[in-house]
């Protein structure tokens, strides 16, 4: 009897840990610390990189980069078949896998590498967001471009083996943006609310259990309410977003006490609400930010991202909940850290026993198998694993 008993138990508590969503969300653990991979696919990775993605991760993007002609069609670069080939390979290892395909809303991206997305007439506004950059914005106040929009999110489902899209720049149509600047607030607000029901758009096309994950959420600067920070209200339309922009670039300015708290706070408040949330972390440098770094043995910059992960980590396992996921890297190319490996990864983590203890600017978490403790005015955190 008392076998039985503790093997219920142990049941359980694995159930309790693993979490299998019935609507097409990601299969979340707390066993390990939930993680998730953002990477460009440039000419198509190795067998040998496709094999490391479906061991680590159960939860990928795969966003362009410079492709090779090998993958041209018509003298037009496919990013559809190299996803393709990305998330049936990843998949044939790992069919628990969830791949989201990189899909812009605010300007062309991949979009002209896309070799069936011709855009519709009148489908891009050039705008000029300052002296040196002028872009193409989607005008998503034509029905056209919004259906065309979509159906290409449709193909990336029915036709490319993945399970949704990943949508930069969805909110960058925000009052007071520069593109209310330059187009007047009646046409950005258009343009706003064109975008969002070109993405619930795509959810219908892509299906029910597909996922529509946006960037970026920002957490509500200080004295902001949470309705107004950045992101907060495309939640609804969407199944969840990236926090992209926790301590990046520490190198060149230091971000606020009180904006990471409220980054913290906007993640764990998301989640809470059902939200899938990938928390883009930085080693304290980016790829842009510190060129010098960049000109190092990538064994180097490893050992730097590997002695400066402990802070991140803890801001993000202190705020944490179900679905939640941490990326860490230095960029978004394949050579940015996406296929390095961090002991801290493979540590036993377990469930946490309750929400995170706050005290002025310090956080306290316990799990079942690590100690979290994190300092937001000295920037340090610690984590005791057991």
């Amino acid at each position: 009897m008392r076998t039985t008993f503790l093997l219920q138990v142990s049941l359980l508590l694995s159930a309790l840990s693993t979490v299998y969503a019935s609507d097409g969300y990601p299969v979340f653990s707390w066993n390990r610390v939930p993680v998730s991979a953002h990477v460009g696919l440039n000419k198509g990775l190795t067998p040998e990189e496709y094999k490391f993605l479906a061991d680590h991760f159960n939860f990928i993007t795969f966003t362009g980069g410079a492709m090779d002609s090998e993958y041209r069609i018509n003298d037009t670069i496919s990013f559809e078949l190299l996803v393709k080939e990305a998330a049936s390979t990843v998949k044939k290892h790992n069919p628990k896998a969830k791949v989201l395909a990189y899909w812009a809303a605010e300007f062309e991206k991949p979009h002209h590498k896309i070799s069936n997305a011709f855009f519709p007439k009148g489908a891009t506004i050039k705008v000029e967001r300052n002296s040196k950059r002028t872009v193409n914005i989607f005008d998503t106040t034509n029905e056209d471009v919004r259906n065309w929009w979509a159906d290409v999110a449709g193909k990336f489902v029915h036709e490319y083996s993945c399970n949704g899209i990943f949508v930069d720049g969805a909110t960058a149509f925000r009052p007071g943006s520069v593109y209310e600047k330059k187009l007047g607030k009646a046409k950005n607000d258009a343009v706003r609310a064109g975008t969002i029901s070109m993405m619930e758009d795509a959810k219908k096309k892509m299906g029910d259990n597909s996922l529509v994950i946006f960037n970026p959420l920002h957490g509500p600067q200080p004295g902001q309410q949470f309705e107004h920070a950045l992101g907060w209200r495309y939640l609804s339309a969407s199944d969840g977003a990236m926090i992209d922009d926790f301590d990046r670039a520490a190198n060149l300015h230091q971000m606020s006490k009180e904006y990471m708290a409220n980054t913290i706070e906007v993640m764990s408040k998301a989640a809470k609400n059902g939200n899938i949330i990938i928390f883009k972390a930085w080693p304290g440098f980016t790829w842009w930010s510190d060129r010098e770094m960049m000109k190092k043995p990538h064994d180097e910059i490893y050992r730097v991202s590997w002695e400066n992960i402990t802070y991140p980590l803890g801001c993000f396992l202190v705020g944490a909940e179900q679905n939640c996921y941490f990326c860490y890297t230095w960029g978004w190319l394949d050579i940015h850290g996406t296929f390095d490996w961090y002991p801290e990864f493979d540590k036993q983590l377990g469930p946490p026993k309750g929400e995170a203890i706050r005290e002025g600017w310090t956080y306290q978490r316990e799990f079942a198998h690590a100690s979290v403790f994190v300092d937001l005015e000295k920037k340090t955190a610690k984590i005791d694993w057991h």
